[in-house]
């Protein structure tokens, strides 16, 4: 069982910055943040409180470093979110609903926080353009990929669906 707790994590979020680094980059109109939306979502597992920090700096850091971004920059934004999301997690037992928009609220926050942590290093976040679609449609994607991942990982991680009807 303990072994299953740190293997089936890792690998959802292996999933992730695979997915996002290849397939979803090269499209503009589908824009989830993959690693946020399993880092988010793994504060709703059995994952313990530490794991679930140490896999959104790890995220985070991998996605750093196969991207143009400076280093750290997306591990600093996904251990906040990671650590606002164990915090908050408790409150969204109540179904899918209040979990797809928890998930919505903590991307904007995220993506949010990027930008005004990239404007501070020089990556452009608030002077690039784009970016009312970055603070619409990436929460507005996690919020509806959640309906699918969230149970889906809730099962191979904890072996239960928790929080869904």
């Amino acid at each position: 069982m303990r072994l299953r707790l740190l293997l089936v994590p890792l690998a959802c979020l292996v999933v992730a910055v695979i997915l996002q680094t290849t397939l979803f980059s090269r499209f503009s109109f589908v824009t989830p943040d993959l690693v946020l939306l399993v880092i988010i979502l793994l504060a709703t597992t059995d994952l313990p409180r530490e794991g679930v920090l140490v896999m959104a700096f790890s995220g985070g850091l991998v996605v750093d470093m196969l991207g143009s971004t400076a280093l750290g920059l997306r591990a600093a934004v996904f251990t906040v979110i990671g650590y606002v999301a164990v915090k908050t997690a408790h409150r969204v037992d109540i179904g899918p609903l209040a979990t797809a928009l928890w998930v919505a609220a903590l991307t904007l926050a995220g993506v949010a926080l990027f930008l005004v942590i990239g404007t501070l290093f020089g990556q452009g976040g608030l002077v690039s353009t784009g970016i009312g679609r970055r603070l619409i449609f990436v929460p507005l994607s996690n919020l509806v990929l959640s309906f699918v991942v969230a149970p889906l990982m809730n099962r191979l991680i904890s072996g239960k669906v928790r929080g869904l009807l």
